[in-house]
């Protein structure tokens, strides 16, 4: 009898989960990337970068995303052998010509490439904001 209260339930969740990603992502320039609210879906076109000093934990690795107007940190899945919306770990030491990323249609882009990233700003304190990646894509 219990089963039949706690389905509905779960079908209403699923719904509204489904509902907030269907919901079209927020078209930003780079420097307008921050100032969204935390957890705000965002898509933004620019070029990214191997930083000087590249920070990972827990297989996410955040690099620098860049356009005409700013630049922010954007956080990838990372691993020698990433899949589609992937960083390739770069060698130890690198240079900015190591950056290779899998697209979301399987095909890598470098520094050179003009990509759109697709995923929320997140907001870990006051000071600190970058956009963590669920897509990217060849502009």
């Amino acid at each position: 009898m219990k089963i039949l209260y706690i389905l509905p339930v779960l079908v209403l969740l699923a719904a509204l989960a489904a509902c907030s990603e269907a919901a079209p992502p927020v078209a930003v320039t780079v420097a307008e990337i921050c100032q969204q609210a935390a957890g705000t879906r965002v898509v933004a076109e620019g070029h990214l970068a191997l930083p000087t000093f590249m920070t990972c934990t827990e297989g996410q690795c955040q690099i620098s995303f860049y356009d005409e107007t700013d630049s922010v940190f954007v956080e990838f899945v990372a691993s020698d052998t990433p899949g589609n919306n992937g960083l390739q770990m770069p060698p130890d030491p690198y240079t900015e010509d190591n950056l290779s990323v899998v697209l979301a249609d399987g095909t890598t882009a470098d520094r050179n490439t003009l990509v759109r990233i697709t995923g929320p700003v997140r907001k870990p304190s006051d000071n600190v904001c970058y956009l963590d990646v669920h897509t990217v894509e060849r502009q």
